[in-house]
Order: structure tokens, then sequence, then C-alpha cells
């Protein structure tokens, strides 16, 4: 959920009397004792503070709807979902103590040397190879672990801590709670979620002019500025254009596929010698069968805003849609860093969405969706949408 700062500032400044101050107290729920110096933060945003030697806390919330996170070290981590006209003056936060990951560790340890290992590989798909990432890092590496699964295919990491990273190109330290990872390397499916928080580094007057462009030119054509305008049914004025688009199954790389398993091997065992049948090639099938599974069949007609999107409620729209959703954004190019990485992709900032759990989204009008796990998109947003270009509410 990435969010952007400059040009839409008058339209989420809040006055004095648009926001609440929210009074709490941290403890942990066994003992029922303070927690000292606890994180406490909006999500996504850089509003928040921490608690006190007593765990106690205040914090000036916008109005609107946000994720309250709390994390301390040690403690899973608190996450609550609140709309600020309707929550109490006074809450108190029970933490819950980690589980002990022994068990699991013993079963599929975690890799010796792990970032010797992965770190090139976790940093390009966390961080993103955009012209930012060059100026983005991870501050305190050594409280990230690698697990790599033979069983399932799929690398998880962890942190022990907050990461901490330091991305120049923007002008923050985001102090980001990393709270599941998992990348899939047969499918390649990359999955992963937790709760940033939003420093502004200090810098003369030139250097933040620099960073307010640089966010400017994240924000436009992210998948941020899509659900804002989602939620104001403007997508053709912000230059979006939304197609619907279908996967259909590539029958004739499965009928080849069949033919080469009625073929046979030399004495070997290695080499399959491939018939041929109806006058096919053997050429013809090898260029078939490196072909894709699926075709993208898509609708010549754009769709407008309220074709897949509707209203909720009075502060919440909801976007449900079949299939996939072609997605372009006219008013710029791709980053050049992409289409030097995906000659194949085009030079369009075209990205697809789909909503592998059939479940609707629920959009604010800051941008902000529920559930993110509900949704999946593919081609430049899988690519883009990384911590590198990542902004705050």
């Amino acid at each position: 959920m990435k969010v952007f700062y400059l040009a839409f500032l008058l339209l989420f400044s809040f006055s004095v009397e648009a926001q609440k101050i929210i009074k709490g107290l941290v403890v942990e729920a066994e003992k029922n004792v303070p927690v000292p110096a606890a994180s406490v933060f909006l999500n996504n945003t850089s509003v928040g503070t921490t608690a006190n030697a007593q765990g106690a806390f205040e914090l000036i919330v916008p109005n609107g709807k946000f994720d309250l996170i709390v994390s301390s070290v040690g403690f899973e981590t608190y996450n609550q979902t609140i709309v600020s006209s309707e929550f109490a003056d006074f809450i108190t936060i029970k933490l819950k103590p980690k589980q002990n990951e022994l068990e699991s560790v013993i079963i599929e340890p975690y890799e010796k040397n792990g970032w010797e290992k992965w770190g090139k590989f976790f940093t390009e798909i966390f961080i993103g190879t955009s012209a930012n990432s060059a100026n983005c890092n991870i501050k305190n590496i050594n409280v990230i672990h690698f697990r790599n699964s033979k069983k399932t295919n799929e690398l998880t990491v962890t942190a022990d801590e907050p990461l901490i990273i330091e991305n120049k190109a923007l002008g923050y330290t985001v102090h980001y709670q990393l709270e599941g990872f998992t990348y899939n390397f047969h499918t390649r499916y990359l999955f992963y979620y937790g709760y940033p928080f939003f420093e502004e580094m200090k810098g003369t007057a030139a250097r933040k002019k620099h960073w307010a462009g640089k966010r400017e030119d994240a924000y436009y054509g992210s998948m941020l500025h899509f659900m804002r305008t989602i939620y104001r049914n403007t997508l053709t004025t912000e230059g979006f254009e939304v197609r619907h688009l279908k996967k259909v199954f590539n029958t004739e790389k499965q009928r080849v596929k069949d033919v080469y398993a009625q073929g046979r091997t030399t004495g070997n065992g290695q080499n399959i010698v491939v018939k041929k049948e109806n006058a096919d090639s053997a050429a013809y099938y090898s260029k078939i069968v490196k072909g894709p599974d699926f075709f993208d069949v898509i609708d010549k007609n754009l769709l407008p805003g309220d074709s897949i999107a509707g209203a909720l409620d009075s502060v919440t729209a909801v976007l449900e849609f079949k299939d996939y959703l072609l997605i372009i954004y006219t008013r710029k190019m791709a980053d050049p860093e992409y289409v030097r990485q995906f000659p194949d992709a085009g030079t369009a900032m075209a990205s697809q969405m789909t909503l592998p759990n059939n479940k609707p989204i629920e959009i604010q009008a800051n941008g902000s969706y529920f559930n993110p796990t509900d949704l999946l998109h593919l081609g430049y947003w899988s690519w883009s949408e990384k911590m590198a270009s990542l902004l705050p509410f």
C-alpha cells in the first residue's frame, strides 16, 4: 500500500478539529506489567510515538480509517483497524510474547551465512531494482534470517526487529515491521506483508525539493494512485485505461506435450525423439512447448470505474471484478530500468490485477485498501511496487 505525499497534501491535511488524541497503555498480556518503549504508530504513515517507561502513550490521529500498530522486540505485533471518529479516548493494549520457534528451526533450520547466500536476491525482490533502489538500503541486515524449504520450494524471511530502511532517493527512513515473507521458486509468486513507519530525513531546501519531485514521480501511475482514482471514479481523467482480461489455457501446448510423452527416448534415457504427427515438425513442437501456458484475451472496450467498483458506505468503496484487469497508465512510459530488464514487456506501464480469493477489496479515500492479501498484481506493478518506491499516507 503505497501512498503519495506532495500533490495531495491539501486534500489530506486535517484541521485541528478533525484530529483526535488517543491515550493508551501498553502492557504484557500474561503478567499485566507495562511494556516500556513500545512503538505505537499508524501503519504506512509518519504518525507515531513511543510508549514511556510506564508503557503510557499519546497519539494524535487524523480523521479516517487506519491500522493502529504496536510493536516491541520479543512480542507479537498488535494490529487493530480503527476509525478515529468512533475510537475510544483510552485503550489498553496487551502484547503477547512471541512463541518459541525452536521446533520449526530444528525441522528446517535457518540458513547459515544467510545474508551472504540470499541477501542480494532478497534485496532485489524486496527493495527492488529500479533507479531508486540504488539509493535505498537496509541498515540492520544482522536481524534478518533466511529459511529455504526444499519441501515447499519456498524461501522464508524473518526479522528479529523492525528493518531500518534508509531511502535516500525519496528522503525517508522507514522502520518496517516485517510480519511475513515467502517467495515460491516454482510459481515465482512473492508474498510479503508488514507495517512501515516513516521518518522524514533532514536536508537542505534544495534536497527537500528534489525529494518532493522524486515522490511525485513515484506516485503517478502507482497502485496507490490507481486506488485513489477508483475511489473517486476518475480513471479516465487521471490517465488510466482499464480493460477486462481473461487468461485462456493453451490447449495446443498441452497437445504437443502429449505428443512428447508418446515419443521414445534414446538408449541413455536422456534425449527425446519426437515422432512426426499431422505433418508437424520437431522444430514446431519445440517452439510451442516453450510458449506460454495461457493466452491473454483482452476486451477492446474500456471499463469505467463504476463498472468494477461501488460504494459500500459513505466512506468506503468496494473493488470487485471477475478474471483479470489490464491496467495501463498512459501519461508516463515504463521506467527505463524495467524496459532494460524486460525488453519483451514493451514500454507501456501495463499491469494486471486479479482477486485470487474471489473476495472484494475495500478502498478508503486515501488509497489504502483491505485486505492486501486478497489482491494479486502482475506485470509492471509486480516490478515497481517495492520498498524503494514506498510512500506514506
